[in-house]
């Protein structure tokens, strides 16, 4: 962090255009009235008026804490995920087609983000992201406070609560995201029993088609499925404002919201075009065993290791983030190359 610090410097100083396109550059950009350092201090960055900026000390936190937050939390989702869409192989495939659709056979390194990012999150891959934020976010309960100078009046349902001034609160997250208030649902939950599917991974539900009748008016000042524009409701189901909350909400909400969507969409875009996802079988049969399976059989042994892997799912738990901690703390699965694949080909 140090030295990535100093380069950070040095680039200001030489008057570079894209410092502030990345996380300490902006600090270090941030760190002076004039938006350069006292080259006489670079180690204890100062404005060229003499006012004192940011320390070092001050630059490498922040950025540190940043950088790892957005890793971790990211991370998670990512897993959670790929194992959801080996679970869900009619999803995976829906997801696969439209990244074939929007960037055909074309390499990764020749995608363009000012040309793509808006299809990508307008569609199945931004529906996929954001029903995995909604089923497991990676922080389960928001912490917030009413400030200690005085009292506060929400409304809720039309009725009035004040919260005292220096009240402490947690927003439960989880329950918010499977309220049936809020969410449209296709029926009974195949994974919990309950009257309404919440509990299920469905991408689908935030697609236009099967959204209509619960959409919400345009909002310019909120973007929840994280399509920019106006027609981002033609788009993507757009929950009330409270109902999603994988990055908070307000003035206080997560600073890294963009730059975790666009990793979170440009690793399923980059994944999906040339490969699928399968659950690992070799706890029940080998590879040749596979080989020689009828499909009934095959269909058999696949849902052995999609039982075994809801159950270590129910498993995760939050250690700062939601994350598989106790147990067996991973599923098996493999990446196969699109057309070699031995299970999810055959499963609806």
């Amino acid at each position: 962090m140090e030295e990535l610090l100093e380069k950070k410097v040095e680039a200001e100083l030489a008057g570079e255009k894209t410092l502030g396109m990345d996380i300490m550059g902006a600090l270090v950009k941030s760190a002076t009235d004039e938006g350069r350092p006292n080259q006489k201090s670079p180690g204890q960055l100062e404005s060229n008026q003499g006012k004192r900026g940011l320390t070092d000390e001050n630059i490498i936190g922040n950025s540190f804490v940043m950088l790892l937050a957005g890793h971790e939390t990211t991370a998670n989702t990512i897993h959670f995920a790929l194992m959801e869409l080996a679970m869900n192989p009619g999803a995976q495939r829906n997801l696969q087609k439209e990244v074939r659709t929007i960037f055909g056979d074309s390499e990764p390194k020749t995608w363009d983000y000012a040309d793509s990012v808006n299809k990508l999150l307008g569609g199945m891959v931004g529906a996929v992201m954001n029903e995995m934020l909604r089923l497991m976010p990676p922080v389960t309960n928001i912490p917030k406070s009413v400030s200690a100078n005085q009292d506060q009046t929400i409304v809720v349902d039309g009725e009035k609560h004040t919260l005292p001034k220096g009240l402490y609160i947690n927003f439960n997250v989880v329950g918010a995201h499977r309220n049936p208030k809020y969410w449209p649902s296709r029926g009974v939950s195949k994974v919990s029993g309950k009257s309404d599917d919440l509990d299920d991974f469905i991408p689908e539900r935030w697609l236009r088609e099967d959204a209509a009748n619960h959409m919400e008016e345009d909002s310019e000042e909120e973007d929840f499925g994280g399509f920019t524009g106006k027609s981002s409701s033609a788009q993507l189901f757009r929950p009330p404002r409270g109902a999603f909350l994988p990055f908070s909400d307000g003035p206080r909400s997560c600073l890294g919201r963009r730059l975790a969507q666009v990793e979170l969409i440009a690793v399923l875009a980059v994944i999906f075009q040339k490969y699928s996802i399968e659950l690992a079988v070799d706890e029940w049969a080998s590879d040749e065993e596979v080989a020689k399976m009828s499909v009934p059989e095959k269909l058999e042994v696949y849902a052995k290791a999609s039982k075994k892997a809801r159950e270590v799912i129910r498993t995760a738990s939050s250690m700062i983030t939601l994350k598989l901690n106790f147990g067996q703390t991973y599923i098996p699965a493999r990446l196969v190359k699109k057309g070699e694949e031995r299970f999810i080909r055959y499963i609806e």
